[in-house]
């Protein structure tokens, strides 16, 4: 199967260690108007289980990517086709070829078909502003808090992406096939619509962070629930740093949940202004 830019939207946030990449097609509906999943008719939840989102750990050996034969491998933390009845035989894994000027790379396949060639091809190209500094969050997760799920949100530049599991365990579907569509798919021609919503809890949401005359909005461009499409993702009050002297915080409260900073190049000051926190006072030795 061929896709590009013409029927296929990506956004793929990366930091040193840390993804989030998330896709649509380009047909799919305008539901930004909608209410929620409620509004919509079982059909039309159809049309969103060909979304996809992934986030999680990627590995690049040599480091860096600069060298002819790294190799990139993704190990998936949260994941749209996921169902433990199809589990993943392997995590994804890709040799990296760079443009001369880094802003682009192409991504061949370490997995070879009967003709000895990579099973699939892409080639990435660099937004415009997709570059500058970056900031990696993964929800700490507790054995005491019930109906935790993975979440990751990730800014790189004036971008950022936005990724919260569904909830676990997952029903089960009489598909003979996995992924998201055909186990959607299988519920659709059953009538199981709270199987259907069920997997389609999964969200994968992208935006800017400033809107065009520089003033921090976190602006909703594209998601998986597109009713949230064009709203704020997040207000002044919406996160909560600790006391950190002045220095990056080893964790931030996001809508009440503790994420862990897992690497991040912004300064404290310029992570206040993002999350709309008003400076703090630092601590005199």
């Amino acid at each position: 199967k061929e896709s590009t830019e013409a029927d296929t939207v990506v956004f793929n946030l990366q930091t040193p260690t840390l993804f989030i990449d998330i896709r649509f097609p380009k047909l799919r509906p305008d539901f930004s108007k909608r209410g929620g999943p409620e509004c919509l008719t079982i059909s039309e939840l159809r049309c969103l289980s060909r979304q996809h989102t992934f986030a999680g750990y990627s590995k690049v050996l040599p480091k860096g990517g600069d060298d002819p034969a790294a190799v990139c491998t993704r190990h998936h933390a949260l994941d749209w086709n996921y169902h433990p009845k199809f589990p993943r035989s392997r995590p994804n894994r890709w040799r990296i070829e760079l443009s001369p000027d880094k802003n682009s790379f192409k991504e061949y396949s370490v997995a070879l078909g009967p003709y000895k060639q990579a099973v699939y091809f892409e080639r990435w190209q660099r937004y415009p502003d997709g570059k500058g500094p970056y900031l990696a969050l993964r929800r700490v997760l507790t054995s005491t808090t019930p109906n935790e799920v993975e979440t990751f949100l990730i800014i790189v530049g004036n971008h950022f992406g936005y990724a919260r599991d569904r909830q676990h365990p997952l029903p089960e579907f009489e598909s003979k096939a996995g992924g998201c569509g055909n186990l959607v798919d299988s519920a659709f021609e059953r009538g199981e619509r709270d199987k259907m919503e069920h997997l389609l809890e999964l969200e994968g949401t992208y935006g800017h962070i400033r809107n065009p005359k520089g003033e921090i909005s976190w602006n909703i461009h594209k998601s998986t629930h597109p009713w949230r499409e064009g709203k704020p993702f997040m207000e002044a009050g919406s996160a909560i740093f600790p006391s950190e002297n002045g220095k990056v915080p080893e964790s931030i409260f996001l809508f009440g949940e503790k994420f862990e900073v897992f690497e991040c190049n912004f300064s404290a000051l310029e992570l206040r202004e993002l999350f709309m926190i008003a400076p703090g006072p630092v601590s005199k030795l």
